[in-house]
């Protein structure tokens, strides 16, 4: 949707319903003021919504105004950290409502210490709930569901939102984003990827999923420069239910859901939840299939002063990869765009174990811990043709020269393995004082990795009878990191209106790897330290219950990952020097929000220093050369609408606007490849009925160079 059509539509459909309300409606103004029923403290930012789509949140102070087209209404008031209430108003004047605590485990102190609240945290993000992820999900990976939110972009290797895909923030790739679940770190310790392909059907699960833009108030895990997202998956419900949710789709798609959750047990202390699912696809693309099969367990304990919650989240996948793009003779055929052959095969096990406890030590003490286990085991495998002997040590007697070996060729059936599995646990201690708050915390986080590889079914005959293994193994090297973390998060309002906050974290990090001496390959044995003093600082004022603006920033650092350092499964590769790299980011954004009226903005300016980019390699296994750009330049500005006409309808829209450019060297100026620098989302929900919602969508990508020089040369 262009800018020209987009105005159109406002201006010819929209237009007028703004003007009608204004003119013709009569409103009633619903008031009241909310308190805590354990404290009679004000509950402030509670969400207020009518039935008839009218809404508003409550102010420092807990009271609230909202106009409604008629009485009586019913009324619904919902805060992240109390009970849900709902109840139908006669009069305008409400008075007082209480409303009854409900911590959710893990949550309590990272309301604040690293999730975001609006009102209160200097911090560009935004929220999907349960409701929301329900409309938007069937099948789809999580990036593809969060594509619709302000500055992400999203994309799937088999074109249909199945199988490995991939999320970007700000133009940073999702290596450089911090990913959690139930507060778990979940980026690779190696790569710092995130495989969100051995989590299938995880939103089926999931309570709400928070988007941070920029550093944010990451406090643990991997540093989080383009952003973090964090997973929240809910333990059972108040009464026990049973579902099996059954669905078909295009391109051979299909879905087996069954669900279980056993209620309140025991005095209403205790629940417990189970779930199995199954997905299956052949993708849009061809030869890029995809099984995804995943288990959940949880069992929650809500005690007098504590709540316990144990999570076992299980998950299986067996994928076909195509690595090759499309050529620009094919892009515009829609049969050739969708060809390929069948190449590649990715079959990986992981397992995520965690315990959330939340301990009330006393009205101004908690203390909060997150305990995990993840075990992973997998291979990737491809049918390789005419490879030479030296490279995959193959001169098992040593009766060959090298320059002889390089000569021989064989074809060859090859599995890169990796079995790992990492560890820790996250204390944070919280000290609450009516002016401010400090949270003292820490992680602490030991992974080993055992990576091998195997080959097979030679088509040299003599290869074939010489070696009498089933899988013969060429390589094989241990990767060990040692990760301490300690963190203090301090916010004070020294002023009714003004909040500030202040984060130190320090990083301590220590990395071993030990390669197997086989054939060629050296035996490097290599060993590396990082140590990180990261500062942040933010404020946020409030001019009135409608209006906040808030300003930051944060410095945050990441070790290299491994194959920047080493690729130890290549004989020919030899260690290289790698920089940690360095940002320092800069935010100004801020909120109005009037009746049904929201619009949020934000500017950010982050200086990138030895931001490590890749030269792919399109011929190639998604392979790739590490290259330093010096120095970055990542700045934009990000746009928020939301409007509430009624109960019957209400419409969104987001868009960013970036300039991701080298900004040293002879390259400087250019535009950094493989990142949209526009993007749009609208959003139009009509319900006509109850239990009806139709939902009309659009969404624009701007364009992305592919090379440093931005010729626009597609092969």
């Amino acid at each position: 949707m262009n800018h020209k059509s987009f105005l159109t539509f406002f201006f010819i459909f929209l237009f007028p319903f703004f003007i009608f309300k204004s003119v013709f409606a009569t409103d009633y103004v619903i008031s009241g003021k909310l308190l805590s029923i354990e404290t009679s403290k004000p509950v402030e930012y509670a969400n207020i919504l009518l039935t008839t789509g009218e809404g508003t949140y409550s102010g420092e102070t807990g009271d609230f105004q909202v106009k409604s087209e008629k009485l009586p209404v019913k009324v619904t008031i919902s805060h992240i950290a109390f009970r849900d209430t709902s109840f139908i108003v006669y009069n305008s004047s409400i008075g007082n409502i209480y409303l009854r605590a409900e911590v959710i485990a893990g949550e309590e102190v990272f309301v604040t210490a690293t999730r975001a609240v609006k009102g209160k945290s200097p911090v560009a993000f935004s929220t999907l709930s349960n409701e929301e992820i329900k409309a938007r999900y069937t099948v789809e990976d999580v990036p593809m569901i969060l594509a619709m939110e302000p500055g992400v972009y999203s994309y799937s290797e088999s074109g249909n939102g199945t199988g490995y895909s991939y999320i970007q923030i700000r133009g940073f790739d999702q290596s450089r984003i911090a990913v959690m679940m139930n507060n778990v770190p979940l980026n690779d310790n190696e790569s710092h990827q995130v495989y969100w392909v051995d989590h299938g059907d995880v939103l089926s699960d999931a309570e709400d999923v928070q988007i941070q833009r920029g550093i944010g108030n990451s406090l643990y895990g991997t540093s989080a420069f383009g952003g973090s997202v964090n997973v929240i998956t809910s333990i059972g419900s108040d009464k026990p239910e049973l579902s099996l949710n059954v669905g078909a789709g295009s391109y051979n798609t299909s879905k087996i859901h069954l669900k279980a959750t056993s209620g309140a047990l025991f005095d209403k202390r205790v629940k417990m939840s189970a779930r199995l699912s199954q997905i299956k696809s052949e993708g849009y693309r061809d030869f890029h299939d995809t099984v995804q099969k995943s288990g959940a367990f949880g069992v929650e304990y809500d005690g007098k002063n504590f709540t316990h919650q144990f999570r076992a989240l299980v998950g299986y996948e067996n994928s076909h990869l195509m690595w090759d793009g499309v050529s620009a003779d094919n892009i515009d055929d829609r049969e050739k765009r969708r060809a390929g052959y069948q190449s590649y095969l990715d079959d990986f096990l992981q397992q995520v174990y965690s315990l959330n406890s939340s301990w009330r030590i006393s009205d101004r003490l908690h203390f909060c811990n997150v305990a995990y286990l993840v075990k992973g085991s997998g291979y990737y495998e491809v049918f390789k043709e005419g490879c030479d002997i030296y490279s995959y040590n193959l001169d098992v007697n040593d009766q060959y020269s090298d320059s002889l070996e390089m000569e021989m060729k064989t074809d060859l059936l090859r599995r890169k393995w990796i079995v790992n599995n990492y560890f820790g646990i996250i204390p944070t201690l919280t000290y609450i004082r009516d002016k401010y708050r400090l949270d003292i915390g820490g992680e602490i986080r030991s992974y080993t990795g055992d990576h091998f590889g195997e080959i097979a079914d030679f088509s040299d005959p003599d290869l074939s009878s010489l070696i009498s293994e089933d899988w013969y193994q060429y390589y094989n090297y241990i990767g060990e990191k040692l990760i301490t973390t300690g963190f203090a998060h301090f916010a004070f309002e020294p002023l009714k209106k003004l909040k500030l906050i202040a984060d130190l974290q320090y990083q301590y990090i220590h990395w071993n790897m030990d390669q197997k001496k086989i054939g060629h390959a050296v035996g490097y044995q290599l060993d590396a330290k990082w140590n990180f003093l990261n500062p942040r600082l933010g404020a946020i004022y409030s001019f009135s219950d409608e209006l906040f603006v808030f300003a930051n920033y944060g410095k945050a650092q990441r070790e290299p990952a491994d194959d920047q350092i080493i690729e130890a499964d290549d004989v020919w590769n030899a260690p290289q020097k790698a920089s940690a790299e360095l940002i320092h980011d800069y935010e100004l954004g801020g909120r109005y929000r009037i009746r049904q009226l929201e619009i949020d903005l934000n500017l950010y300016r982050i200086n990138y220093k030895n931001e490590q980019l890749k030269n792919i390699d399109i011929e190639q296994e998604g392979e790739y050369d590490y290259y330093q750009a010096g120095k970055t330049l990542h700045q934009g500005l990000e746009i928020e609408f939301g409007y509430q006409a009624s109960k019957y309808w209400s419409l969104n829209l987001n868009s960013s606007i970036g300039e991701h450019i080298f900004s040293t060297g002879d390259l400087k100026g250019n535009t950094i490849p493989n990142v949209p620098c526009v993007l749009f989302n609208g959003s139009l929900t009509v319900k006509p009925v109850n239990h009806l919602s139709v939902f009309l969508t659009s969404r624009y990508v701007g364009k992305q160079t592919i090379d440093n020089e931005n010729i626009g040369a597609n092969p």
